[in-house]
């Protein structure tokens, strides 16, 4: 049975095209975070493919319980480093536990209930963040598809001018499913997202920067002892 990792990215998109005529049960995690063009384009295709599973997380209470994601985590701040060091005002966690928590773990679950026995996933080989799973492998039964594995950016938006008039102009945001608004992972690789948020969204903008603003005082004061004199 043939699945689909769908995110609302370029990516997960142009899957979606390559594969739409095999009708795939198309799968979107909902962390309850989401951007309006990204439920845009969720919306989109949950009205052209014939099976739609929408699975709802709760990033919010997530990281509630244990923390702000972010690239750099201070043990002193983390649930397990609180057992030792006493409570922090500001908790944090890797974005590894907050991404697979909210959604690649829901994802598998859900995949794994259904039947599922390839995923099409959009992973490309030239993308900052990717999972070590490879075109054809087998991850707890379910063998991944990655049919643009070896495609790049331009390759891409390329493609999918071919299956629609223009693209979003958020396509052209790196990390172009966008996911959680909030999010305060991802760093290196987020400032263009943060910076058109700011314009486009200045509501959940300031949403972010309070979490932001957050994660910094926690992150600082360690850092600070590393810096080279």
């Amino acid at each position: 049975m043939l699945g689909l990792a769908f995110s609302g990215g370029k990516d997960s998109l142009a899957c979606w095209y390559i594969y739409r005529s095999k009708d795939p049960i198309v799968i979107w995690v909902n962390t309850g975070k989401v951007y309006p063009e990204t439920l845009a384009l969720v919306n989109e295709i949950r009205a052209e493919c014939s099976e739609f599973i929408e699975v709802k997380t709760n990033q919010q209470a997530q990281n509630d319980e244990f923390g702000l994601p972010a690239d750099c985590v201070p043990i002193n701040h983390t649930l397990y480093g609180m057992n030792f060091t006493g409570q922090q005002t500001v908790k944090v966690q890797s974005y590894l536990g907050c991404c697979a928590e909210n959604k690649s773990l829901p994802l598998m679950k859900a995949a794994k209930e259904r039947g599922i026995t390839h995923l099409i996933r959009g992973q490309r080989n030239d993308e900052a963040y990717i999972s070590t799973a490879k075109n054809g492998d087998m991850v707890e039964g379910i063998t991944f598809v990655q049919p643009i594995e070896d495609w790049t950016t331009e390759q891409v938006k390329a493609f999918l001018l071919t299956q629609r008039p223009r693209l979003p102009e958020h396509f052209d945001i790196e990390h172009s499913s966008l996911d959680c608004y909030d999010c305060t992972a991802y760093a290196c690789h987020s400032s263009d997202r943060v910076e058109w948020m700011k314009s486009a969204y200045p509501d959940l903008y300031a949403q972010y920067d309070v979490r932001w603003q957050a994660l910094k005082s926690a992150l600082l004061p360690t850092l600070k002892h590393f810096e080279v004199a």
